[in-house]
């Protein structure tokens, strides 16, 4: 599993450019909600791009990336072929891929913190916990089940987008307007 970690950690992190690429879209989608509010909404924009990092890498990463490795390469039968439990090389490849978004986690996560207070750490720590997990078994899901990586991207992308960018993620749900379906989140106005 280390291995795993250590390989996609090395290859996902080798320039600056990956890594500025990777998160150009959630950062962008915090300096649109700060303008357009004024800077009401920072707080929601800052944890709406946490939760679009996770799911990203979860979600479109890790399922692009297994569907990749089944029909490009053989690196997917070499690593399913070495010896270990399934849910050990999951957990690793998850991990490693995890990696280039956890500067920007750690960094949008404090600068929360330092807005609201030291009494939302554990429900934060538990959400981005929770998040991760529910998004790399939707990644895995993806990455076992379908065959062709444009389908997957395609797929992954409105996704991604689906969950969080048309609801209340980046946004709260009292800007919402009358008439729009309620769902889970838009409920506990």
């Amino acid at each position: 599993m280390m291995a795993l970690i250590e390989y996609y950690a090395r290859a996902l992190t080798r320039g600056r450019f990956s890594l500025i690429s990777f998160a150009i879209q959630p950062l962008s989608f915090i300096f649109i909600v700060y303008v357009v509010s004024g800077g009401r909404f920072l707080n929601t924009a800052l944890a709406g791009a946490v939760v679009s990092f996770i799911a990203g890498v979860g979600i479109a990463d890790l399922a692009i990336e297994l569907v990749g490795m089944k029909t490009r390469s053989r690196f997917y039968d070499i690593l399913m072929s070495l010896p270990g439990s399934g849910w050990k090389k999951a957990l690793g490849i998850s991990i490693g891929m995890s990696v280039p978004a956890l500067p920007y986690v750690l960094l949008l996560t404090v600068l929360l913190l330092t807005r609201l207070g030291a009494w939302a750490v554990p429900g934060i720590i538990l959400g981005i916990i929770s998040l991760w997990l529910w998004s790399a078994g939707i990644g895995f899901l993806l990455g076992v089940r379908m065959k062709e990586p444009v389908r997957t991207i395609r797929l992954s992308n409105i996704l991604v987008t689906g969950l969080t960018v048309f609801p209340p993620v980046y946004y709260p749900p009292s800007v919402l307007p009358d008439g729009l379906p309620e769902s889970s989140c838009s409920s506990q106005r």
